[in-house]
């Protein structure tokens, strides 16, 4: 079974990610409406893939996955941000950050899906 970690602040954005990933089998979903509460459950559990929003009331998505970069145990772990910047430039300046891809909001529920799937399925052992 995959793990994987949602932090995002907006509960209605939560949610709908937890019912959109809830149809992918096997895959465990924790999550934290915070930063610093997500960044402590990342580190203790250890996820196979990592959803982050990018603002966060008290703790920015790109200084969480930098601060996860840090550590050797996240190096090559998948960290998606999540995010409602979509201004030319963005998407770069996440991509710089750390994260590996970018899922822009409003979310287009099929993308969103099939991104997380094709992370699982290249990330099965």
């Amino acid at each position: 079974m995959k793990k994987i970690i949602i932090v995002e602040d907006n509960r209605k954005n939560l949610e709908l990610f937890k019912a959109v990933l809830g149809m992918i089998p096997n895959l465990e979903i924790l999550a934290k409406e915070n930063g610093k509460d997500g960044l402590e459950l990342i580190i203790s559990e250890e996820p196979d893939i990592i959803l982050l929003d990018i603002q966060l009331p008290d703790m920015k998505g790109t200084d969480i996955c930098k601060e996860l970069r840090k550590m050797e145990k996240f190096f090559h772990t998948p960290i998606i941000a999540v995010t409602s910047f979509a201004m030319k430039g963005d998407k770069a300046r996440i991509i710089e950050a750390g994260f590996n891809d970018y899922v822009s909001k409003p979310l287009n529920i099929l993308e969103f899906r099939k991104k997380i799937q094709n992370i699982i399925e290249v990330e099965a052992f």
